[in-house]
């Protein structure tokens, strides 16, 4: 017993002294794994089980709706999708109408190439999330001050890719019946399939595959399926806009690279197909003509979202297709074995 306590001490000696010298050399990274440390504790901590809210709280029959459908959801994922089972969503944070988490993404300022960081486990990324909004507006003007184009803006859902089990935010449950179920079949599908270093790919396939989820969950509900296909068609022509846009720019900005007057170029640029927005076939264009001044404001790195979460539809609708004959739970079931080289 002394000889494995002195082992013990001696291993749990090497731990403390390795994180000791990771936090001289990766300072910044540790100050910031630190504070988001504290901020998903915090959420954690200040969780209520469903039934605990459903009392304390007053809710509107929509949200009461909701509250009773995201168990029907998980087991959807897990029996008709093949997903990982997990204990996430099984409690709510109250958010009380503020909110919880802040994201940064950044981007040259004549090209598409996003600003990485990289970490532990999760490897590269190129989006970085605060739980305070003071520390996300400071890393928004550090990046402006190194000339990279730069997004800020508040999220709606996180994963944490299974590492804790992840609340409902009360905020999902003031959502539609198709966009709750979306939201959630994309973050459960985060802790079923995660490839680090590889955020193009892991929310193009989440995305990719909370919509077919989604249309299959409410295939039965005609009206819920409706108002989902409606919306989905809006968001659909206007992000197709948006990368037919992303492909027009990098192509102007190599027009215009050696010219002096670059910068009132590129802002003409973004100009221009922001107007066009005006023109696109919306059935709620008011939703989106509001996105006009995030173009301007943002400028390349609003594009690169785009590219995070959208660029690969096409390519995955063709592999579902010609592969898996439209066999959504044989995808899940592949990708969870990994035998989809990433």
């Amino acid at each position: 017993m002394v000889v494995i306590l002195r082992w013990l001490r001696l291993v749990l000696g090497y731990c403390f002294f390795g994180f000791g010298i990771f936090c001289v050399y990766h300072y910044r990274v540790s100050v910031y794994l630190m504070q988001q440390a504290g901020g998903q504790l915090n959420v954690l901590l200040n969780t209520q089980t469903i039934d605990e809210f459903k009392t304390q709280t007053q809710l509107s029959e929509p949200e009461r709706e909701n509250l009773a459908l995201v168990e029907q959801i998980k087991n959807f994922s897990v029996d008709s999708l093949g997903y990982s089972p997990t204990k996430n969503f099984t409690s709510v944070y109250n958010q009380r109408q503020s909110p919880v988490l802040w994201v940064i993404t950044a981007s040259e300022p004549y090209g598409f190439s996003a600003f990485q960081w990289r970490f532990p486990v999760v490897g590269v990324v190129s989006y970085k999330g605060f739980f305070k909004k003071e520390l996300a507006e400071k890393e928004f003007h550090h990046l402006r001050s190194m000339g990279y184009d730069v997004d800020l803006r508040n999220v709606s859902a996180w994963s944490t890719l299974g590492w804790f089990n992840d609340p409902l935010l009360s905020s999902m449950l003031q959502r539609r019946k198709g966009s709750l179920c979306n939201l959630l079949f994309h973050e459960l599908f985060h802790a079923t399939y995660y490839a680090p270093g590889s955020v193009d790919l892991n929310e193009n396939l989440a995305n990719f595959i909370a919509h077919k989820a989604t249309r299959l969950f409410l295939r039965n509900d005609t009206a819920a399926l409706g108002n989902y296909q409606h919306a989905y068609s809006d968001n659909a022509a206007f992000t197709a806009y948006m990368l037919e846009s992303k492909n027009h720019l990098e192509q102007y900005y190599q027009q215009i690279k050696n010219k002096p007057n670059r910068q009132a170029l590129k802002i003409r640029a973004l100009m221009t197909l922001a107007d066009g927005i005006e023109r696109l076939p919306l059935h709620d264009k008011n939703k989106f003509l509001s996105r006009k001044k995030d173009i301007l404001k943002f400028k390349n790195a609003y594009f690169v979202d785009f590219q995070q979460y959208e660029s690969m539809q096409d390519s995955l609708e063709n592999v579902f297709n010609k592969i898996y004959r439209g066999n959504l739970k044989k995808l899940v079931q592949d990708l969870r074995l990994n035998k989809i080289n990433s």
